[in-house]
């Protein structure tokens, strides 16, 4: 093929020197075009190179086997250690209590003193049911009334696998507890001749008149997975930070959590199997004549969709080509601009 033959094919055909014209505004808008084009360069290029990228989609969840995994850390800074008991129970029938949950160390109590300093460190073990506070050992009910003098407060941290269905975890106090402590605290107020006894528990002012037995708490973490948030910090438990004061009456705390099990893929392609959840609160007074004692209820339900979040980071390839999307673009805008503005101020000098 001939050279005079190979320009007929070609785009972008050059005119004559003579034929173009350059003006001031002109050089306005190719400045303005190519701020822009810069400014669209570096946002591009900022989102190319970081970390990565997360992606989410919905489906399905078609796991049938797994166990539902809970961490948790919660302090109650007016209720002692020994008054404490932690449950579970799920729609399929299966119960467990301390005794069965409190193996190969997966449940820990620690006592508080009044200023939140820790006392010692002890595993959580369930209080013996000798029926009523009048038949506990004595040792058992000085331990407990100490410990409620004392303001004692009660850290308990842990986790469980508790089954996959609908269910329910509560930290309460049982009967026999609930009636000594009821008593103890009398006992307090009537020592003081009625007045009202406030004091601060942990950094929390507690008023205790009219309170009973306290139920305030701090929810430090409460996750239904084994992700770390300083790894994964789009995973978000609504909980964690949590707390709640009693200031008039004690009552009853219930958290409804939805779980949404959740697929954490990373840029190497390890999965993480995890939930996430979301939260509504409800309280109520507590009427010990209707057995309704002071407790946390965290009562949780699955969720039939799963959420798929994966780590993903665009190839060079995509960089350039929105590079090239760029500068089409900027020349395109600038080219009608400059085309507006030349028909605007040669209408305008006529």
């Amino acid at each position: 093929m001939k050279l005079g033959k190979l320009k007929s094919i070609s785009a972008y055909a050059r005119a004559e020197s003579h034929l173009i014209q350059q003006t001031n505004y002109g050089a306005i808008v190719t400045l303005f075009g190519v701020c822009l084009a810069i400014a669209l360069f570096t946002s591009e290029a900022v989102e190319h190179f970081r970390p990565y990228t997360l992606t989410t989609q919905m489906g399905v969840d078609t796991v049938r086997d797994q166990h539902l995994y809970v961490e948790f850390n919660m302090s109650f800074p007016a209720l002692p250690c020994q008054a404490l008991s932690l449950d579970a129970s799920d729609v399929s029938g299966i119960l467990g209590g301390d005794y069965s949950m409190a193996k190969n160390g997966e449940l820990h109590k620690i006592r508080l003193a009044q200023d939140g300093g820790r006392l010692a460190v002890e595993e959580y073990v369930a209080p013996r049911h000798y029926g009523f506070a009048l038949r506990k050992p004595r040792a058992e009910v000085e331990a407990l009334n100490a410990a409620f003098r004392a303001n004692e407060g009660c850290l308990v941290l842990g986790w469980l696998r508790l089954q996959r269905v609908a269910g329910n975890m509560h930290v309460s106090v049982h009967m026999d507890d609930y009636i000594m402590l009821e008593r103890a605290q009398s006992a307090i107020s009537a020592a003081l001749g009625s007045r009202p006894v406030n004091h601060v528990v942990n950094g929390l002012f507690m008023p205790e008149e009219g309170v009973g037995v306290n139920v305030s708490h701090h929810i430090h973490r409460m996750a239904f997975g084994t992700h770390k948030a300083d790894e994964h910090p789009e995973i978000i438990n609504p909980l964690d930070g949590t707390h709640r004061i009693v200031t008039e009456k004690t009552g009853i705390f219930k958290y409804f959590l939805k779980i949404v099990p959740t697929e954490y893929i990373k840029l190497g392609g390890h999965k993480l199997q995890t939930n996430q959840y979301s939260v509504t609160e409800y309280d109520s007074p507590a009427h010990p004549e209707q057995l309704q004692l002071p407790s946390v209820w965290f009562v949780y339900d699955m969720s039939p969709v799963t959420v798929v979040m994966a780590q993903t980071r665009r190839s060079i390839l995509h960089l350039l080509t929105r590079f090239c999307a760029v500068v089409g673009g900027v020349f395109a805008v600038t080219g009608m601009l400059d085309k507006a503005v030349h028909k605007l101020v040669t209408s305008v000098l006529k």
